[in-house]
């Protein structure tokens, strides 16, 4: 049995026995880890409130290779990120930043993902509550690209020729892109106007400036993508909590955009 020590980010945390839980932890040098927290459910046990989700820390854990769950043997606390549950969209956020990167991320080291997830967090904490949905669906594409599933927006994945400012295009998800006008006319997949494109380009891009119009529209559109690239055709259950806590009509479209 070994003892490493590395920076991680709580993504899940499920009740074991009366005195202990399982943590789901994201690292830096090692990908997703599974840890038994023994004690850490009693009132007074020495992790105290340390670990909660969301939290990012240095954890130290009893390693065996042939084992999926290791234990834990200590976890100190550096970001706690309270605010994210004192706010139910920032968590509904948190939560599904935290399922993606869950989902697709395996073991081995992973700093880039470690590092993008850790700002995700931030920035879902501490954005204003007006710029808190273009905030969650920059943070989630950025994401998702990280892991290796960029979109392609321009040129056309189809025949590759490069979509005019003002041209419908559609969204083809096992295309992996946007095809332009033509090629779309019998394809499958939502369609996308030009200015949603010019919105989903901003947020890949990182801009934090970006003005999204029509979030939860921009949502079906993330989550149909995830859905197909990065969970096998399982729909991810926070998108269905995230897309009912934004409230808006499901007939907007980014046709029209």
């Amino acid at each position: 049995m070994g003892v490493i020590t590395t920076s991680a980010i709580l993504l899940r945390s499920f009740n074991y026995s009366e005195t202990s839980k399982v943590l789901r932890f994201f690292t830096r040098d090692h990908g997703v880890m599974a840890v038994m927290a023994k004690g850490s459910r009693k009132s007074h046990g020495r992790f105290g409130g340390s670990i909660e989700t969301f939290v990012t820390g240095e954890l130290t854990a009893y390693v065996r290779p042939t084992r999926d769950l290791q234990t834990l043997k200590d976890f100190s606390a550096t970001r706690p990120r309270r605010p994210l549950a004192a706010h139910v969209l920032r968590f509904a956020g948190a939560s599904m930043l935290a399922e993606v990167a869950l989902e697709h991320s395996g073991e081995g080291p992973a700093p880039e993902i470690f590092e993008r997830l850790n700002h995700g967090l931030d920035a879902v904490e501490v954005v204003d509550e007006s710029e808190l949905p273009a905030t969650l669906l920059r943070e989630a594409w950025g994401l998702v690209a990280d892991l290796g599933y960029h979109p392609v927006l321009d040129p056309c994945v189809q025949c590759g020729r490069a979509l005019e400012a003002g041209e419908m295009g559609r969204f083809d998800f096992a295309g992996g892109g946007v095809r332009c006008a033509h090629c779309a006319e019998d394809g499958p997949g939502p369609r996308l106007g030009p200015h949603a494109r010019r919105q989903l380009r901003q947020m890949l891009a990182g801009d934090p400036s970006v003005q999204v119009s029509h979030a939860r529209a921009h949502l079906r559109l993330l989550e149909n993508f995830v859905t197909y690239h990065l969970a096998g055709s399982r729909p991810l259950r926070t998108f269905q909590f995230l897309a009912d806590l934004l409230g808006q009509d499901d007939s907007v479209t980014l046709e029209h955009m």
